[in-house]
């Protein structure tokens, strides 16, 4: 297995080096961390191709990571740097706006990110045109004939597909449809984006990738998502352009246990939140905390876990970050309890509503999302 994904990986980052010709690493989660290790190793090996270089790597601060990451950003970039004897050059990527401001103008990250960008249209689209969803709700799931209707009525083709499920040149797209379970969400009393992915890590990232003149190379893996594995499967691994920006995503192919098997045989340090590896008696790796470090108040895939869900989870890792989230929006905190009571989300903690330190102050909140409602307008600048 060692010698299939030095094999694979090193293949797949020679081809990049002939294009691009130079590289970048997002570093984040496990993933990046097992794309980082072995590049790192590909990178020392090949001094004489990059002069001696330091090795680029950007890190997002979205202000909606675990309190542990960026220190162990930092901490994992010195022991590469010890471990290969290369140099790591790190930036660090923040946007103007952390995660408390997005939600509070554009909406929250509920069920997943394709059906919240459907939901943020049509209400966008209803609000303009004072339109509630009683006032359609007769007339969907009738096939071509709520197409036909909606578009007796001037709606956008958009609005129209994301309704009926029907295209323009009147084609079934089931999967650019909004599932009748979230059609509750058109008329929720909060508003759905999907929008801080892009606030908060896409674009701040295409900052530095301009400022530093790379092309990016990430870790992101094809079963990671229905989007990602689409990507992959159009692109494979690398998608150069003639002009404008190319990628690399040459772990596409990976599975999530091929990961958790690098890290684990070849003992890579992981962040706090993962916990420890650990190697079940039917072959498989499995953290024993969280599984995943992204945005830790993301609500997207959130309703398909077992409970203690991520939020749940948060009120034991972060207990001041769970009530800043918990706390009513009328009064400075993100409103998350509304939120995942509409949505039928379990979000109670009992150890945490009968502590009383649940009467203290959010100020010493671990997610510095909550930043703005306490003036701390500094803290939005990029580092």
């Amino acid at each position: 297995m060692k010698q299939k994904f030095k094999f694979l990986l090193q293949n797949s980052l020679n081809s990049v080096k002939k294009r691009i010709g130079m590289f970048l690493s997002h570093f984040r989660g496990a993933d990046s961390s097992v794309l980082f290790d072995m590049f790192a190793k590909h990178w020392s090996i090949h001094r004489d191709q990059h002069h001696d270089s330091p090795l680029i790597v950007i890190y997002a601060n979205t202000s909606n990571e675990f309190a542990s990451m960026p220190s162990h950003v930092k901490s994992f970039c010195k022991y590469i740097e010890q471990k290969y004897n290369i140099q790591v050059d790190l930036h660090i990527a923040r946007g103007k706006v952390t995660y408390f401001d997005v939600v509070r103008t554009d909406g929250y990250p509920v069920a997943s990110k394709k059906i919240a960008r459907m939901v943020r249209d049509v209400r966008t689209y209803f609000k303009a045109h004072d339109i509630h969803y009683s006032d359609i709700e007769s007339y969907l799931d009738r096939g071509m004939e709520t197409a036909e209707y909606f578009r007796s009525l001037n709606f956008p083709h958009s609005v129209v597909l994301y309704l009926s499920g029907y295209t323009s040149k009147n084609e079934l797209c089931k999967t650019w449809c909004i599932p009748k379970k979230w059609r509750c969400l058109i008329d929720a009393p909060f508003d759905v984006s999907e929008k801080c992915c892009s606030y908060l890590k896409k674009q701040p990232i295409r900052l530095v990738d301009k400022e530093v003149n790379t092309n990016p190379i990430y870790g992101t893996l094809a079963e990671d998502s229905q989007i990602r594995k689409e990507a992959y499967l159009k692109t494979g691994c690398n998608a150069f352009k003639a002009s404008g920006r190319s990628k690399s995503t040459p772990m596409g192919f990976w599975t999530r246990q091929d990961v958790l098997r690098y890290l684990y045989e070849f003992n890579i340090p992981i962040a706090p939140p993962y916990g420890e590896i650990v190697l079940h008696k039917n072959g498989k790796y499995e953290f024993t905390k969280e599984h995943n470090t992204g945005c830790k108040l993301c609500l997207f895939g959130c309703h398909l876990e077992h409970e203690p869900n991520r939020i749940q989870r948060l009120a034991e890792l972060e207990p001041a970050t769970y009530r800043f989230a918990m706390k009513d929006r009328s009064e400075g905190g993100l409103g998350y309890r509304e939120i995942m009571e509409y949505l039928n989300i379990p979000y109670e903690n009992k150890k945490e509503e009968t502590d009383e330190i649940s009467n203290k102050t959010d100020v010493d909140c671990c997610c510095d999302c909550h930043l703005d409602s306490i003036n701390h307008n500094n803290s939005f600048k990029s580092e």
